[in-house]
Order: structure tokens, then C-alpha cells, then sequence
């Protein structure tokens, strides 16, 4: 029977009691439940209690301030109706499930006596010390503390101010992580609100560890500022403020692209500070779409330094080369090509400013008129 069905059916047993029920005398808490076995599910208190037969199965409605419960677990609503013959209690009108420091609000649930297991439907909320979260459905696992949402799922660990969304997940507090699908999207905000973090992904795992961490994978989005990166996993520390790109990654700053094996994105308070790029390493920074000119610096690994929300220094290091276009006074003054143990870029204003080769130096100058062919180390 389902939810609405039962208090359809119980509305009808209000309207013409003499017809359809067959009154059963208020039972005591202890005799709520036949299977002494088990905890006890115990009726605490209703204004109204009304027993009736359905169908040769027994029904207990139960309605005004209705409080009932099974060892820890306190229930409560305005209206339920509780299924001897299942073990259901159905309930409904402002519910709120309490145990421990847990909390659970729903429109409409049905509670599982012997698995001890709650479905709850219709702005379900569950909060708990410094986290809250919130679904169109949700299934509450009392025994072993598991929960699993699906419809618009919502959570917000308090402590990093950190927010998720997604269309379905689930909580396992043993290995202290969720797990959300489909739609996933993590964002957190600085104390002042100026700097949000945006991290998209099909998957994505959070685990409230001491050591907070996010595990995006399948499809990976990240917005920060004017930084967009993508890649197909990625692992946000959050206490560190470092997010660790790895598959494919790629990154683009205003007209600077950022590219390979794998990829860190250093914050602070959620501004981007610093880039570190690994194997294969690459930055590209487009001068002209149209005559794809293009400055290039490659290397084992790049660094590139932000500051005030701008690229300001690069460094390549190891087997490092690099190919710019120079320019005076917003005149074009050639090429150089060079490469080295480490090239330093220092940028101004996003535009290439000056040049250090270190270490094992080798490089050629083509000048602006040069027509040959133009040979990249």
C-alpha cells in the first residue's frame, strides 16, 4: 500500500467510521509490537488513536502531535498511520526524526520498523554538526548510519564552506564519504565572497576526513576567476587549497593555455596563485587568432606565478625551450627561439617583458625581416 493510499483510505475511516472500521482499544506502548525480540517501537503520545480493520489486516491511526520511538530514535508528526501487519508507520505533516545530533525533516515518510529504515519524501533536510543536506527523496539507514538521496540532492559542509549539488548520492560514515552522480557541482566562497570556486564533474566523491578532500571524476569543469580548466579527474584539498589535475588537463587564463600530464592549481582563500604544470609541460599565449602567432614555453615542468589575478612570471624547468615574438615600443622586433636547463618569463601587463635562459644555453635571433625558415629547438 502506498503512502497516499494509506491516508486516503484513513480519511475515508474519519468520514464513516461505523461503516468501514472495526474499533480496536489504545494499546500501551508495550503493547504496540508483538515481536519482542527487537527494540520496540513505541507509541509515546497522539491526541487522537483509533484502531481499525483493513482487508483483514490491522491499522492504528494516529493523529494531533503524534511522538513515537525505537531505542535513540524520536519521531514525530501530525499524522501516522502504523501497519501491524508490515511494521510500516507511515507518516506525515511536518516530520522530524531525531537521534543523537541527527535530524530529519520531510513532508511524508515511511518508517521501517525492523530494518529500522526511513524513507522520507517532500523537502527532506537532514542536518547534522557543522553539515546539512537536502532532497527530493531520501533514504535514512538507522542500523548502520548510511543515507542515500536522490531529486536535487544539496550539501553544505559548514566548517570549509563548502557547497554540493547533484542529482543523486549517498553518505557512508564509516569511511567518513559521500559519493554524488550526475550533475556534480562543488563550489566554495572566501570570507569575503569575492573569490568562488566552481568544480563540475558527471562523479564526484567528498570525504569529511579531518583532512577534507573532493575527488571529481568523469568530465571535469573548474572555474576560478578568469582560470578554466578541464581534465578527467581531478582531487581538491581542501584544507590545502590545492586542486591536482591529472588526465589530460588543460588550462586557459584570459589568452594563456596551459597543458600537460598533470596539472596543480594552487589558492589561496580561493584566488589563484600559482600553476604547476608536469610532464610534457606547455603555456601558450596567443598573440594574433588570425595569423596564429603564438608565444610558446616548454619543459619537464612550468610554474607560473599570479598575481592580482594576472600571469607575471613563468618558469620552465629541465630541457626547457621556448619560442616568442619580441616586440619594442608595440613594434614587432623578430623571434627568439632558445632552449635551456631553465628558462625564466616574466610578463608585464600579459605581455612578454623580458627573458632569462639558465644553465646549458643555446638559442638563435630571427629578425623581423628574416624570410628563411625558422627552426623551433
Amino acid at each position: 500500500m502506498t503512502f497516499i493510499s494509506v491516508f486516503k483510505t484513513h480519511l475515508k475511516i474519519v468520514l464513516f467510521t461505523a461503516v468501514f472500521t472495526v474499533l480496536i482499544p489504545y494499546q500501551s506502548p508495550i503493547d504496540f509490537l508483538a515481536d519482542t525480540t527487537r527494540s520496540r517501537l513505541e507509541l509515546i503520545h497522539a491526541d487522537i488513536s483509533r484502531g481499525y480493520v483493513e482487508n483483514n489486516i490491522p491499522y492504528k491511526l494516529l493523529e494531533g502531535n503524534v511522538h513515537a520511538r525505537q531505542d535513540t530514535l524520536e519521531i514525530f508528526c501530525e499524522r501516522a498511520v502504523y501497519s501491524e501487519v508490515e511494521k510500516i508507520l507511515y507518516l506525515r505533516g511536518n516530520i522530524h526524526m531525531y537521534r543523537g545530533k541527527d535530524t530529519l525533516l520531510a513532508d511524508e515518510a515511511r518508517y521501517f520498523e525492523d530494518s529500522q529504515i526511513a524513507l522520507a519524501e517532500g523537502n527532506v533536510q537532514v542536518f547534522r554538526p557543522g553539515q546539512d543536506m537536502k532532497s527530493d527523496y531520501l533514504e535514512y539507514h538507522y542500523v548502520d548510519d548510511q543515507i542515500r538521496a536522490n531529486g536535487n540532492l544539496y550539501l553544505h559542509d559548514e566548517e570549509n564552506n563548502t557547497f554540493i549539488t547533484a542529482e543523486s548520492g549517498e553518505f557512508i560514515p564509516e569511511k567518513n564519504f559521500g559519493y554524488v552522480r550526475k550533475h556534480a557541482h562543488l563550489w566554495r566562497v572566501d570570507s569575503t565572497a569575492t573569490d568562488t570556486l566552481h568544480i563540475y564533474s558527471n562523479q564526484m566523491e567528498y570525504l569529511f576526513a579531518e583532512r577534507r578532500r573532493a575527488v571529481a571524476r568523469d568530465s571535469v569543469r573548474i572555474f576560478q576567476g578568469n582560470l578554466f580548466a578541464v581534465c578527467d579527474s581531478a582531487i581538491y584539498d581542501i584544507e590545502e587549497d590545492i586542486i591536482y589535475l591529472e588526465s589530460n588537463p588543460q588550462a586557459i587564463q584570459e589568452n594563456n593555455k596551459m597543458l600537460g600530464d598533470a596539472m596543480q592549481l594552487i589558492l589561496e582563500d580561493r584566488e589563484l596563485r600559482q600553476i604547476k604544470v608536469s610532464g610534457e609541460a606547455k603555456a601558450i599565449s596567443i598573440l594574433d587568432s588570425i595569423t596564429q602567432k603564438e608565444n610558446r614555453l616548454e619543459g619537464r615542468e612550468l610554474i607560473m606565478y599570479i598575481e592580482n589575478r594576472k600571469l607575471s612570471t613563468i618558469y620552465a624547468i629541465s630541457n626547457a625551450r621556448s619560442f616568442y615574438y619580441l616586440k619594442e615600443q608595440q613594434e614587432d622586433r623578430g623571434i627568439n627561439v632558445a632552449s635551456a636547463d631553465t628558462i625564466k618569463a616574466f610578463l608585464f601587463a600579459d605581455e612578454l617583458d623580458s627573458i632569462a635562459v639558465i644553465g646549458g644555453a643555446q638559442g638563435t635571433y630571427y629578425p623581423e625581416d628574416y624570410k628563411g625558415k625558422i627552426v623551433q629547438e
